[in-house]
C-alpha cells in the first residue's frame, strides 16, 4: 500500500497503489466545492469518538463572516448508483440523484448512525436518542419504536421490508415485521454495535466486550469469540461468507462453520461493505482495501467516515472534507 501522493498544497488526494491522483468534493452546508481528497473512519458507539467537525469562516466582499459546517457522515446506502443516501451528525441527510448531492430535511436533529433500505421507496435510518426515521419515496417521517430515548441505535440491516433488525446501546434490539417494530429482550445489556442477516433464519450481532450473537430464526444465542475485543461491524455476501471487523482493526471471516482471521496480509479495518465476493471493501480512517480478484489498497489524507458500493467498479467514499466517486479509480464526485 503506497502513501498518499500530494501534488501541491493545499491539495491532498486519496491514492491507490494503481491510482496516485484523485479529486474530491468538499462537504459544506451548501455542499460547496473545494479541492482535496481522502476518507474518514466511521465511528462506533462503543469506540472513542472523533473530534467534532470544525467550522471554517468565510468572508464575502462586504466582509461578512459565514460559518460553513462540515458534518461528519456516518453511513451510506443506495438502491442504485443513481439513488444514494448518506446520514450523519445533527440529523444530516444527503441524497445523490445521479447528478448532484443535495441536503434533504428529516424530522430529527439527532445524530444518524446507520441507514439501510429494502427499495428506493422503503429506507430506514437510525441513530442517537433511539431515533428511527423512514423514507416512503416522498418524505422522511419519525417512527415510534420500543427503544427508550436514552439508548442510541447503532446499526440496521434487513432481508426485506418485512424483516429488519436494529441494534443499540444497553442491549437495545428491535425487529420490524412489515407493520410495526417489536422489542427482543436479551439477558445482557452490552452495547450492541452491529447487525447483519442473510436470511430470516440466520444472522449475526456484534457488541462490546467481545459479544457475538447468532440468530437461528427463533432465538439469539451467544457464540464464543475468544476475547473481549469489541465487534464493531459485521457484513457478508452469504451465510458462509461473513466478515467481521473488531475494535483492534482485526478482520475475521466466517465460512459457515467457524470464524478465523482474514488470511490476506496487511488488510485491517473498522468498517465493511460488500455487494459480492468480488466486491469487498474493508476500511478505517487512513486506508481502504478493495477485494475483486485480488486486494488493492488505497490511502487517504482525511478521515474516512463511510464507504458504499453498487458494484466492483462503482463506489462512493465520504470523508471529513469531501465526497469521492470510484469507477476503477477515485475522482471528484459532482
Amino acid at each position: 500500500m503506497h502513501a498518499a501522493t500530494l501534488l501541491s498544497p493545499p491539495r491532498s488526494l486519496p491514492c491507490a497503489s494503481r491510482s496516485p491522483r484523485r479529486l474530491a468534493v468538499s462537504l459544506s452546508l451548501a455542499l460547496s466545492l473545494s479541492w482535496g481528497c481522502g476518507l474518514h473512519e466511521q465511528d462506533s458507539r462503543g469506540l472513542p469518538q472523533s473530534d467534532p467537525p470544525e467550522s471554517a469562516g468565510l468572508l464575502d466582499d462586504a466582509g461578512r463572516d459565514f460559518m460553513i459546517n462540515k458534518p461528519q457522515i456516518k453511513s451510506i446506502w443506495g438502491s442504485s448508483d443513481k439513488d444514494v443516501w448518506a446520514v450523519g451528525d445533527d440529523g444530516m441527510m444527503l441524497h445523490y440523484d445521479g447528478a448532484i448531492w443535495g441536503r434533504v430535511p428529516v424530522p430529527s436533529g439527532s445524530d444518524l448512525l446507520a441507514v439501510w433500505g429494502a427499495s428506493d421507496k422503503d429506507i430506514w435510518a437510525v441513530g442517537d436518542a433511539g431515533v428511527v426515521i423512514h423514507w416512503d419515496g416522498t418524505l422522511w417521517s419519525r417512527v415510534t419504536t420500543p427503544v427508550p430515548d436514552s439508548a442510541a441505535l447503532n446499526d440496521i440491516w434487513g432481508t426485506s421490508g418485512n424483516n429488519i433488525w436494529a441494534v443499540g446501546d444497553r442491549g437495545a434490539l428491535i425487529q420490524f415485521n412489515g407493520s410495526a417494530w417489536g422489542a427482543h429482550h436479551l439477558p445482557i445489556i452490552n452495547n450492541l454495535l452491529t447487525v447483519w442477516t442473510p436470511s430470516t433464519t440466520d444472522g449475526w450481532i456484534g457488541g462490546d466486550v467481545g459479544l457475538l450473537l447468532r440468530w437461528n430464526g427463533t432465538t439469539w444465542t451467544g457464540v464464543q469469540s475468544g476475547n473481549s475485543t469489541a465487534f464493531v461491524h459485521i457484513r457478508g455476501t452469504a451465510a458462509n461468507k461473513v466478515y467481521a471487523a473488531k475494535q483492534n482493526h482485526e478482520v475475521l471471516t466466517f465460512d459457515g462453520s467457524k470464524w478465523a482471521k482474514l488470511g490476506a496480509a496487511g488488510i485491517f479495518g473498522l468498517r465493511l461493505w460488500m455487494t459480492a465476493d468480488n466486491d469487498v471493501w474493508v476500511y478505517r480512517a487512513s486506508s481502504a482495501h478493495h477485494l475483486t480478484t485480488a486486494w488493492t489498497s488505497f490511502s487517504f489524507s482525511y478521515d474516512l467516515t463511510a464507504l458504499w458500493s453498487a458494484s466492483p467498479t462503482s463506489a462512493w467514499a465520504v470523508t471529513s472534507q469531501d465526497i469521492s466517486r470510484y469507477t476503477g479509480t477515485w475522482s471528484l464526485n459532482w
